[in-house]
């Protein structure tokens, strides 16, 4: 059976220190399950969560259990007497059952034909019970273990041969797309902490209409020269908490959209 990348020597030599078919499969399963854990410790397998390394692990448990069932089919043979007693049975009604047909049939070409099909029902059954006895020879009527590794390997060579398909046939598209949602993030962010850097002073009700208006004054002097989103004055304290009204709106709905990208 053709392996993908080969046996290496040393491997070779161990699996024939091994002995017996059931020895060398548990050996080769633990060297799988100890890869996958040394890969796992030392990060090569990426941010993978435990679960599923353990998933991967139960995978392998289910393919030893499999393999063990199999085992017990073609090593347990079919019981000797048994097998015998079927043998002679169906010999002996080859010989009996011409007689009892020329009896109860009345034409002798129908005595032939029944004769024949019942002859031919109980070989028949005698012959699958051997071939299921052990169907793992791969004979023509056997299970076909060649072709179903073939068809295994064909699927290990499919799925590594190449990347996902998005980023396998349009590297560069999905590049300039990641990178426009990247520089519409950093925008978002920009302006949502220009907007939470505004800063509102505590007015008391003792404090004049004159502190009021220089208050709101000092508020909105603008630092930078690009920054267009605040109005450079307002009138009275009234404006004042409508202005605050609508930049809490316009903050709220920046973190939506932040939220959304």
């Amino acid at each position: 059976m053709l392996v993908i990348g080969g046996v290496s020597d040393n491997e070779i030599a161990f699996l024939q220190r091994a002995r017996g078919p059931s020895a060398k499969t548990q050996l080769v399963w633990n060297w799988i399950s100890d890869l996958i854990i040394r890969e796992h410790h030392s990060g090569t397998l990426g941010n993978v969560g435990p679960p599923i390394i353990s998933r991967v692990i139960q995978f392998l448990s289910d393919g030893m259990l499999y393999y063990n069932h199999a085992r017990k089919i073609m090593f347990t043979p079919f019981p000797f007497p048994h097998a015998q007693l079927s043998a002679f049975f169906v010999l002996m009604m080859v010989l009996a059952i011409p007689l009892l047909m020329v009896q109860y049939a009345n034409e002798h070409w129908l005595g032939a034909i029944l004769t024949f099909l019942t002859v031919t029902c109980l070989a028949g059954l005698h012959e699958v019970a051997r071939e299921l006895e052990n169907p793992f020879r791969n004979a023509p009527n056997d299970v076909p273990l060649c072709t179903l590794l073939a068809f295994y390997n064909e699927a290990l060579i499919t799925m590594f041969s190449g990347h996902h398909p998005d980023a396998y046939w349009n590297e560069s598209e999905i590049i300039k797309k990641r990178s426009r949602e990247k520089a519409a993030m950093n925008g978002v962010k920009k302006e949502v902490s220009q907007v939470g850097a505004l800063e509102i002073p505590t007015l008391s009700e003792s404090d004049s209409a004159e502190e009021e208006n220089v208050a709101v004054k000092k508020l909105f002097e603008v630092k930078n020269a690009s920054t267009d989103a605040l109005p450079q004055s307002v009138d009275s304290l009234e404006g004042l908490k409508r202005l605050i009204e609508k930049q809490e709106e316009k903050i709220k709905e920046l973190q939506n959209r932040v939220q959304k990208k």
